[in-house]
């Protein structure tokens, strides 16, 4: 049972992880995971509130990316294989190019601790 355990915390901390490092400041302001419901797992700001993504994202059900324009940033949601989603806030005059990259890298990285 204690071995179950430490795994599973180890499997949560390593998602966390690729989260968390997502945020660069720079094209990328926070990040979000979200479970297959919609509920929030992990994120990197208390102020960025993901809640309506996956309601955003059955809009639109056949891509698996998409991008939302607002007026104070920019929100790019990626669903992925398992139904989970990534959500990143990015500056509106930021590199959408570079945050896509590193969000498409997080995508792949994530999936085996899902």
């Amino acid at each position: 049972m204690q071995i179950v355990m430490t795994f599973q915390l180890l499997r949560l901390s390593v998602g966390n992880t690729i989260i968390a490092d997502l945020v660069d400041n720079e094209c990328i302001l926070s990040a979000a995971l979200l479970d297959t419901e919609g509920f929030t797992i992990e994120r990197t700001s208390s102020q960025f509130k993901p809640t309506v993504m996956n309601e955003i994202m059955d809009l639109n059900s056949d891509s698996e990316l998409l991008t939302v324009v607002g007026e104070e940033s920019t929100v790019v949601i990626t669903r992925l294989e398992t139904g989970h989603c990534i959500v990143i806030q990015c500056p509106n005059d930021g590199n959408l190019g570079k945050a896509r990259l590193k969000l498409s890298k997080a995508r792949e990285a994530i999936l085996p601790f899902l």
